[in-house]
């Protein structure tokens, strides 16, 4: 089920450049790119807005066109368990688009965004022809499925300083200059603590001694992480 209150839809489709730019496109042909671009939706959520909904019914994945996306499960007792956050070139809602199934988890336009919506019957209608978003997309899917069992076993058998430091490390890139991984747009606490199932107060004191250690230092927006000088 979408939040569609908080949407507003374009009946324009994206470009094939636009297409190209999102890494589950980039090795697709022209031919295939045409004829997707055809299927999709074009939709606008504003910040904040709850996109979609756990445990409701929906058969549509979405590609991330630009903004930032919080995908998140919650508790009885109202607690919230952040398992992603996706940018522009990640997508969501694959499982209810290949199983049938309910949707698994919230999510959440942490800012303004623009999504494709795919539906199952366009996505079904286009293998028929092509097969290589189904490749690229069984090998992305692959992927998630080893990071999620990395996380698991993080949560399982790593203490809350290493948890921080293995997410942060999960989260960075190489700089494109010193080469030293960074995060361009650093995280809040809150979010950190969501991500590894601890609280707030505990992430602000970690984070206060990683930076007396030099494990993290903050730069602007950015965050710098060194992971080696955790004992």
């Amino acid at each position: 089920m979408l939040a569609r209150e908080t949407t507003k839809s374009s009946s324009s489709a994206p470009d094939i450049d636009s297409l190209r730019r999102v890494p589950i496109f980039s090795r697709l042909s022209t031919a295939e790119l045409e004829s997707l671009r055809q299927k999709l939706r074009v939709r606008d959520i504003r910040k904040n807005g709850l996109f979609m909904r756990a445990d409701t019914e929906g058969s549509e994945m979405f590609f991330i066109a630009s903004g930032r996306i919080r995908v998140y499960r919650s508790g009885e007792r109202g607690k919230e368990f952040t398992l992603a956050f996706l940018d522009p070139g990640d997508f969501f809602g694959e499982i209810a688009l290949l199983t049938g199934a309910p949707r698994t988890a919230n999510v959440l336009a942490v800012s303004r965004a623009t999504v494709w919506e795919l539906s199952r019957e366009s996505f079904i209608e286009h293998t028929k022809r092509f097969s290589g978003l189904t490749l690229f997309l069984a090998q992305s899917l692959a992927n998630r499925l080893r990071l999620a069992s990395g996380n698991l076993a993080d949560i399982a058998l790593l203490d809350v300083p290493h948890r921080i430091v293995r997410t942060l490390q999960k989260m960075a890139h190489p700089h494109p200059s010193s080469g030293k991984l960074f995060i361009s747009k650093r995280p809040t606490h809150r979010e950190i603590a969501e991500m590894i199932g601890t609280s707030r107060e505990v992430v602000s004191r970690c984070l206060k001694t990683f930076e007396q250690r030099g494990i993290v230092r903050e730069e602007g927006r950015s965050l710098f992480v060194s992971p080696e000088k955790l004992e």
